[in-house]
């Protein structure tokens, strides 16, 4: 403890002085600080000493007093263009040489102040550490001493009973046999507690055994009846998780398998069809979810990915719906919504030339709005009167939304 302590005074020391040190600049020139002390001419046998001295100490107290800093190479110029140069006898002259600071000064204060730091945190470390061993020791002082007074009070207690049971036997208020009685039946009353707690936990872990079993009997009614609705078979678990592409061909194969086979396949019909489709209902029919999961299955069962997504509430209300779309090109805002019919009307032109041979989607939300719209107006109208047939030549299969309105 005292090691770390004497370590930060010394860091904080060093570190100091290092920083006055290095706060005093280079000095490359060598200075002179003169002082101007002529000699008294009262000097015996025509004077007397006390008076020549008297006479030095008035001249020194004058001039002598007052030290002048310059240049040496000024002072030594100033003295040789002198016409009538004073004597050296009459100055003092203190030579002042250059400094120069050497450069490992500049690491010798931080370095310092990180030794201070480092020594300081470990002292304080250590006083934290002997503080809490301190409070624990208390602690447990404390149960210790609180179990003992409670140990005694319980044995004076015992002994106390003992004692008075005795004088009441000794005096005849309590027969032998009524004592032997009690303690057979606080002894009884005992085993009986035993017993009813060792019951209490196993009707706990009886009922925790029931739940779980009820809940395996559910999963695996559950396991068996999505097995038998997806026509899974068993011992495919180990092929899934060596060729997983093997198995989701299996479960799109069982997926087409389930629409054909379905209220005689009249929906696998539509969603394989490659003609407009058109979605009408009222608001909140579901016509937005139906679409996503005819798209959905459209592009993962018959690789038809969605190229445009047409819809003023595409990142609003519909985000939900449209986020597992991953449409390549979304217009949300009316200008992009009349660029967009346009881009499609061309677009199915240069597929036709091209004889595509994979489909693309396109969905499109609220259509009959749009031709209400002044910026969407005309391209709406040209986009309805070429959807009829160029769809299908260019192979593009759509979606058009439309709410009923009753009143």
């Amino acid at each position: 403890m005292k090691v770390y302590s004497g370590l930060t005074v010394i860091g904080v020391v060093i570190a100091l002085s290092s920083a006055m040190y290095l706060s005093q600049s280079n000095r490359p020139y060598d200075l002179v600080a003169i002082k101007f002390c002529p000699k008294t001419a009262n000097l015996p046998p025509r004077y007397g000493e006390e008076f020549s001295q008297r006479s030095q100490e008035t001249l020194d107290k004058k001039y002598c007093s007052y030290e002048h800093k310059l240049l040496k190479e000024i002072w030594s110029q100033k003295q040789f263009e002198s016409s009538t140069p004073l004597p050296e006898s009459s100055f003092s002259i203190r030579h002042i040489p250059a400094s120069n600071k050497n450069a490992i000064w500049f690491l010798v204060a931080p370095v310092a102040s990180g030794i201070a730091y480092l020594s300081w945190t470990k002292k304080a470390e250590i006083d934290e550490l002997s503080a809490h061993y301190e409070l624990e020791a208390y602690k447990n002082c404390i149960k210790l001493t609180t179990v003992s007074s409670q140990n005694e009070r319980e044995f004076k207690t015992l002994q106390t009973n003992q004692t008075w049971d005795k004088q009441k036997v000794k005096h005849g208020f309590i027969s032998i046999e009524a004592m032997q009685d009690k303690l057979k039946r606080s002894s009884l009353i005992q085993d009986k507690t035993h017993t009813s707690t060792l019951k209490q936990f196993d009707l706990a872990d009886s009922d925790m055994d029931k739940k779980i079993a009820e809940n395996l009997k559910d999963k695996h009614k559950a396991d068996k009846e999505s097995q038998k609705i997806l026509g899974k078979k068993s011992g495919n678990d180990s092929e899934t998780s060596s060729n997983p592409d093997s198995y989701i061909q299996e479960r799109v194969n069982q997926l087409l398998e389930a629409l054909k086979q379905w209220e005689d396949g009249w929906l696998y019909t539509i969603i394989k069809n490659n003609k407009p489709l058109w979605l009408i209902g009222s608001q909140g029919s579901g016509k937005t979810n139906t679409a996503g999961c005819i798209a959905i299955i459209r592009k993962y069962c018959f690789d038809a990915p969605i190229y445009q997504l047409i819809d003023r509430h595409a990142t609003g209300e519909n985000w939900q719906v449209w986020q597992l779309l991953d449409a390549q090109i979304k217009a949300e805002s009316e200008s992009e919504i009349g660029q967009a019919l346009e881009d499609a009307c061309s677009r199915w032109l240069t597929r036709i030339k091209e004889v595509p041979k994979q489909k693309q989607q396109l969905v499109i939300d609220e259509f009959t709005n749009l031709k209400k719209i002044a910026s969407c107006k005309e391209s709406a109208m040209k986009f309805f009167s070429m959807h009829l047939t160029d769809t299908r030549k260019a192979g593009i299969v759509f979606y058009w939304h439309q709410s009923l309105f009753y009143q």
